[in-house]
C-alpha cells in the first residue's frame, strides 16, 4: 500500500533585533527594504536601523517570506525584541494560505505556533469587554505631572498619556482616541494641544547621555595662543608642490592630529583611560586620536589609529574617508572604537577659545580655535601675525596642571616652528 504524502509545513522564524556590540541597547527603524509578503534571501538587507553610534544594515538570517514586521519606520526597537517574523521551509512561497487561520482580520497576527506568546498581542474581537494589554510606550519623564483625578479613569489611555494630558491641562473625555478600541494615545493629546514635541533621534539621545557623563568629570582647562605663520606657509608650500598629483590636499587638521600624537608620546598620561568605579586607569600602547566631526545626523567622533606612525598624507586620506562616510551615514562601529584622545577643531566653523567636553573614559580633549591675524610682539616690535588659539581640557583626577601645561608648551613649540617636527620624528 502506497504511503500517503505528508505535506511539510512551513516554520515561522522569529528574528529578534541583535546585539551588535558597543553597549547598544536599542535602535530606531529608519527604513524597511521589504514589505510583508516579500521573499527575502538569507543575507539580504531587511532594514536600516539607527543606533546611538551608526546606521546599521540588518541582514535577514533566513531565506523565506517576510510575514510580519515587529516595528515600523520611525519606531524604536530594543535589543532582543522581535524585528521580523520570516516564514521558512517548505511552503514558504505559497502565499501563506496554510497560515491564514493564524492571521486576524485587519492584518494583525495572532501568536504563531512555537512563538513567544508574551511578545505578540492576542486576538481582540470588536465587541470584547477584555482589557487591552499594557502599552509599550516609554515611561513619562520625571517632569510630568502626577496622574489626574479619577474623573478620567473611565477613558481608555496609558498612564503616560494620562500624565501628559494632566501636564497640558487636557481632559481625556474630550478626545477621540485613535488607538485600539478607542484608546487615547500620546499622539492624540499632542495633536489636540498643537504641541510640536519631537523625540530625539537615537544618535542625539546617545550624545545627550555622553554629555551628561562628561559633565560629571572634574575637569580643568588651560587656554593658550601661539603664532603659526610658519605652519601656514609650510601647508601652502606642500599643497602647491603636490598640485596635480594623486596625494590629497593637506588640511590644518592633519597637522593638528600629527603634532598632538607626537606630543602625547612625551606626555602619555594624557593618552590614558580612567575608570572611576575601579579607581584605576590604563595607558594604551597606541595613540588613537578621534576628531569631532559635524554631520547631518549630529556629532560623531571617528578615530584614526596610531596617528604618530602615519604621514601627513596618510592622516589626510583617513580624514577625507571618514568625512565622506559620515556624510553618507555609512560609518561603521570599527571607525568609532578605541579612541584614546580627542581633537575638536571648532575653529574650522568659527570660534577662538572653547571648552569642549571630554569623551569618557578618555582624560583629555584638545580644542583648536580659528587661525586669525592679530598683533604679536617680535624682537620688541609689534607685528601682525597668524595666531592659533588652543584649549586643553583635562580630567584633574588623573592629570595635574603642570603636566597638562607641559604638553601644551610642547604642542605650541611644534606648531609655531614646524621644522621641529623632523627632530620629533626621530
Amino acid at each position: 500500500m502506497k504511503k500517503p504524502k505528508v505535506k511539510k509545513t512551513a516554520e515561522l522564524y522569529e528574528f529578534r533585533f541583535p546585539d551588535i556590540g558597543e553597549g547598544i541597547h536599542e535602535g530606531q527603524v529608519l527604513e524597511w527594504k521589504h514589505a510583508p509578503g516579500d521573499h527575502v534571501a538569507e543575507g539580504e538587507i531587511l532594514a536600516l536601523v539607527e543606533t546611538d553610534k551608526v546606521v546599521a544594515e540588518i541582514p535577514s538570517p533566513k531565506d523565506g517570506i517576510l510575514r510580519e514586521r515587529g516595528a515600523e519606520t520611525g519606531q524604536t526597537i530594543q535589543v532582543g525584541q522581535v524585528l521580523a517574523r520570516i516564514e521558512t521551509g517548505a511552503g514558504a512561497g505559497d502565499g501563506g494560505e496554510h497560515l491564514a487561520q493564524d492571521v486576524l482580520e485587519g492584518g494583525v497576527a495572532a501568536p504563531w505556533p512555537g512563538a513567544d506568546r508574551g511578545s505578540v498581542v492576542g486576538r481582540l474581537d470588536s465587541g470584547s469587554e477584555a482589557v487591552l494589554p499594557p502599552s509599550r510606550e516609554a515611561p513619562a519623564p520625571a517632569w510630568e505631572a502626577p496622574s489626574p483625578p479619577a474623573g478620567n479613569a473611565k477613558v481608555l489611555a496609558s498612564p503616560a498619556a494620562r500624565k501628559l494630558a494632566a501636564t497640558l491641562g487636557i481632559e481625556l473625555t474630550d478626545l477621540a482616541g485613535t488607538g485600539p478600541a478607542g484608546r487615547v494615545l500620546k499622539e492624540d493629546i499632542l495633536r489636540s494641544a498643537a504641541v510640536g514635541l519631537q523625540r530625539l533621534s537615537t544618535l542625539r539621545r546617545s550624545l545627550a547621555r555622553n554629555m551628561e557623563r562628561s559633565w560629571q568629570i572634574p575637569a580643568a582647562v588651560v587656554h593658550e595662543q601661539t603664532v603659526v605663520d610658519d605652519l601656514v606657509a609650510l601647508r601652502h608650500s606642500l599643497n602647491q608642490d603636490a598640485a596635480g598629483e594623486d596625494s590629497p590636499a593637506l588640511s590644518y587638521l592633519s597637522f593638528f592630529l600629527k603634532v598632538a600624537a607626537l606630543a602625547l608620546r612625551r606626555y602619555p598620561l594624557l593618552n590614558s583611560l580612567y575608570y572611576p568605579e575601579q579607581d584605576a586607569f590604563e595607558t594604551p600602547g597606541e595613540i588613537n586620536i578621534g576628531f569631532a566631526l559635524d554631520s547631518e545626523a549630529g556629532l560623531v567622533v571617528p578615530v584614526i589609529r596610531r596617528v604618530d606612525t602615519l604621514t601627513l598624507g596618510e592622516i589626510q586620506e583617513q580624514i577625507n574617508r571618514r568625512r565622506a562616510e559620515a556624510a553618507q551615514r555609512t560609518l561603521d562601529l570599527a571607525a568609532l572604537r578605541d579612541g584614546t584622545f580627542t581633537v575638536s577643531n571648532y575653529g574650522s566653523i568659527g570660534g577662538l577659545h572653547g571648552r569642549p567636553l571630554i569623551l569618557p573614559p578618555q582624560v583629555a580633549i584638545l580644542g583648536i580655535g580659528r587661525i586669525h591675524a592679530a598683533p604679536a610682539v617680535r624682537d620688541g616690535v609689534v607685528v601682525a601675525a597668524q595666531q592659533l588659539p588652543l584649549s586643553l581640557v583635562f580630567d584633574h583626577r588623573l592629570v595635574d596642571g603642570a603636566y597638562a601645561a607641559g604638553f601644551l608648551r610642547l604642542l605650541m613649540s611644534l606648531l609655531s616652528a614646524p621644522h621641529r617636527l623632523i627632530a620629533a620624528l626621530r
